[in-house]
């Protein structure tokens, strides 16, 4: 159980629903379970965070396959187990190796992954652990996706570290996946 209950519509003044409401609109139906149903809280600033989400998530400067590579490799760095629950099984459905993931979650060093697999997880364990990234793991990065690929890879892991901040903030537990383990500390 979070910390906060999760939003409902009632549950927000009445000068905000009008952005409660676009916002689960865009949502698309979806449940009201995960980051969004704590950050809807403040529904105009969850409409801007869905935004740049969805806008990231779009851009093609960085493949999908090395998105859910980032996702995951954040929830690692961040502990949070929602975030890997999410994306664990969505990164090995598009194609990352199995091995890959468990040693991820398992904190073991990665056994052959592709050059383009390492410097997306090196490139977000620094910016994580140091709150930079030197200048070798940036051109790195650089040379393999160039500036707008990197600039996307920057903000991926922003925009995921969000979110898992506000979900370790206010403790939003994960459900249990039905075909991967869990996250654990």
């Amino acid at each position: 159980m979070a910390r906060i209950p999760l939003v409902t519509r009632e549950a927000i003044p009445e000068s905000e629903k009008g952005a409660y409401d676009a916002f689960m609109e865009s949502r698309g139906g979806r449940p009201n379970v995960g980051p969004y149903s704590l950050v809807a809280h403040m529904p105009e600033m969850a409409q801007r965070l869905e935004s740049l989400r969805t806008y990231i998530r779009a851009e093609e400067s960085l493949p999908q396959k090395l998105q859910e590579l980032v996702m995951i490799t954040v929830a690692r760095e961040m502990g949070c187990a929602f975030i890997w629950y999410a994306h664990a099984a969505a990164a090995r459905d598009i194609g990352v190796r199995g091995d890959i993931i468990d040693n991820l979650r398992e904190q073991k060093e990665l056994t052959g992954p592709d050059a383009d697999e390492q410097t997306v997880v090196n490139f977000t364990r620094e910016l994580l652990q140091n709150r930079k990234v030197g200048q070798a793991t940036f051109d790195a990065a650089s040379n393999r996706f160039g500036q707008r690929g990197t600039m996307t890879l920057t903000n991926l892991v922003a925009c995921y570290a969000v979110l898992a901040y506000n979900m370790s903030t206010y403790e939003l537990e994960a459900p249990e996946h039905p075909t991967e383990k869990g996250l654990t500390q």
